[in-house]
């Protein structure tokens, strides 16, 4: 049984408790939920990724968040972020990666109207849409298969024999890492579908312009590695380069007052060296996770909520159920992060 399983259980008994009572049980006053999009139209792009929130439901959830906490600044996130999240009030402070376009035309505005600091953690390869994100192409593809004649599939899975031949289509698009790029446009060809023209014509990522606007507005911007590659299969020589060049991007093209640097995917596997180095080299003031409510031991370095995962619709719940873990966690030592 994985561990999204076992949160799906828990979510429905998340609300027996007041969350006051989850909040001090655990010590974790200080939350840092986190999104990537936000929509009321569908979004086939990232459909098969994650679950997109309406605007219903994603101010629903920022209300119940300005209920329970306090939304932190940017200044406060950044002392906090010295004593690895330790706070003494009810804190949160929401984030969102992969620089979508709906970041600025959906998200921002609604949190300006409720007073509420975040930071826009971008990757510089597909800033003004000059690249396609390797998962969102599998995505458009598997949004597609439904409407292809069976003869595509046979193709793409004939063409998919070379490489992993025990793989089915699904199978594939549902595991494709950043070292499958030029199979998926293969693949994509065969399905008809132009990946240039879909970042052409829906341009699904923010443009540097809208990015600097949103700096202007006080928000952070952060760095998200260069391509979104995953750095769980990548050397430590290719973890280095991704952090720095997509930092030294942002210090380049808008010079934010502090650098950040939010781990693509996750990061798992991630050693503790490339912390120690990025710290000693000066190249962030302070890193992000996704591993959850969980302690946190490397100096300068904070764990996030994933709010678009299969545990609940709702993200009140998907909270509560994070601080019940957590203690679950802790009664078996599993509740720090072990590198």
């Amino acid at each position: 049984m994985n561990i999204e399983t076992v949160k799906r259980i828990i979510a429905p008994f998340s609300g027996l408790l007041p969350v006051e009572k989850l909040i001090a049980s655990s010590g974790h006053r200080f939350i840092l939920p986190f999104w990537h999009a936000v929509s009321d139209v569908p979004l086939p792009h990232l459909s098969q990724l994650y679950r997109v929130l309406a605007i219903s439901e994603f101010e629903r959830d920022l209300d119940f968040l300005l209920k329970n906490y306090k939304p932190a600044s940017v200044e406060e996130v950044s002392g906090l972020a010295i004593t690895n999240g330790k706070s003494e009030q009810n804190l949160f402070f929401p984030s969102f990666d992969d620089g979508m376009a709906e970041c600025y035309h959906v998200i921002a505005p609604i949190l300006k109207k409720k007073g509420i600091q975040a930071a826009f953690f971008i990757n510089p390869a597909f800033v003004d849409n000059k690249m396609l994100f390797h998962r969102l192409k599998s995505s458009l593809l598997l949004n597609s298969i439904t409407q292809i004649k069976h003869t595509g599939i046979e193709a793409s899975e004939k063409l998919l024999q070379q490489k992993f031949p025990s793989k089915s289509i699904h199978q594939f698009l549902r595991q494709a890492a950043f070292t499958d790029h030029l199979l998926l446009d293969q693949i994509a060809e065969i399905f008809g579908i132009d990946f240039e023209l879909f970042l052409k014509q829906k341009q699904p990522y923010m443009n540097l312009q809208q990015i600097k606007e949103l700096q202007k507005d006080g928000f952070l911007i952060g760095a998200h590695g260069m391509d979104h590659r995953e750095f769980f299969i990548s050397s430590e020589e290719e973890m280095m380069a991704q952090i720095s060049e997509s930092i030294n991007f942002l210090i380049q093209k808008i010079n934010p007052p502090i650098k950040t640097f939010a781990f693509p995917f996750t990061d798992f596997k991630v050693p503790n060296s490339v912390f120690e180095k990025a710290n000693t080299d000066g190249l962030w003031n302070m890193s992000f996770g996704t591993a959850g409510i969980k302690d946190e031991t490397v100096q300068n370095h904070l764990q996030r909520i994933p709010m678009e995962s299969g545990v609940s619709k709702d993200g009140r719940k998907i909270i509560r159920t994070e601080y019940i873990w957590y203690y679950l966690k802790s009664v078996f030592g599993k509740n720090k992060v072990r590198r």
